[in-house]
């Protein structure tokens, strides 16, 4: 190891270290470190992705007089759900497996309205 000039007001350099430790933040007279992260946010998008997608599948099944519009219940909670699973997934938040669940059963509730729409269309 060479002895290469160091900057003034610079401590030596540790054992086996070329460059010297980083002196302690907290000699510096003003200096603010970084704030702590933000929280995560919680899992409130996943349930309620989920909730939309399970009403999607079993409200358009119920024995129910639902005349004219029981083919199309389940496009709104099935849009609806995978709106809300899709944000849920993005970002930092701590209930992504509930949101990706919620986006599959949304999913389900969507091609579930599109064959009930497909079968009152062609019957």
């Amino acid at each position: 190891m060479t002895d290469e000039p160091r900057p003034q007001g610079m401590p030596p350099a540790g054992p086996g270290q070329p460059w010297p430790v980083q002196p302690n933040a907290q000699q510096y007279p003003g200096y603010v470190p970084y704030p702590p992260p933000a929280p995560a946010n919680g899992v409130w998008l996943g349930v309620l992705s989920l909730v939309l997608g399970v009403l999607g599948c079993v409200v358009p099944l119920l024995p129910i007089d639902l005349t004219g519009i029981r083919a199309y219940l389940a496009l709104p909670f099935g849009l609806a759900g995978l709106a809300f699973g899709l944000v849920g997934v993005v970002g930092r938040r701590t209930g992504k497996p509930v949101s990706g669940v919620g986006i599959g059963v949304s999913a389900i509730a969507l091609v579930l309205g599109v064959i009930m729409l497909g079968n009152q269309v062609a019957g």
